[in-house]
């Protein structure tokens, strides 16, 4: 690793906060090295400056501040919020998947009672069509002279 060197980076990196981040150049070492491997896992070979190596690549994102080496109460902290995170994804999933079901416990719902208001409207046509004849008949027996 010829630049930055691991003494311009500390520096750069340990003047943000008060207590120093990166105590030694192993904390370097492994935050980038943990980078490169993140990058050749999640599809490196995507990224637009794919023609760098993936460590040179994770160096420059320390150095310029994209990414950051975690002290033990950031990284509780951070563990901490991603579990809430991943908690609440968790129950809006679950919530979606109930309104789903449900959702489509009324679709079917409404399909059945269709399929009984079809069943009524012909049951009510056969009633009419029961007592349209019935009309009829009275009237043509109406109709009809007596006979003396």
């Amino acid at each position: 690793m010829l630049h930055p060197s691991f003494s311009e980076m500390m520096n750069k990196i340990n003047k943000e906060g008060e207590e120093p981040v990166i105590k030694s150049r192993y904390s370097i070492v492994m935050g980038t090295a943990k980078r490169a491997r993140q990058l050749v896992d999640k599809g490196y070979m995507e990224l637009e400056d794919h023609s760098r190596k993936p460590l040179s690549i994770a160096v420059e994102e320390l150095y310029n501040g994209d990414i950051r080496i975690l002290n033990e109460e950031e990284k509780a902290e951070y563990q901490e919020r991603y579990a809430a995170i991943m908690a609440a994804e968790a129950e809006r999933l679950a919530r979606e998947a109930e309104l789903r079901a449900a959702e489509e416990e009324a679709k079917k719902r409404i399909s059945m009672a269709e399929d009984d208001e079809d069943d009524d409207d012909e049951e009510e046509e056969d009633d009419l069509d029961l007592a349209s004849a019935m009309y009829y008949a009275d009237e043509a027996k109406e109709d009809v002279p007596e006979e003396d």
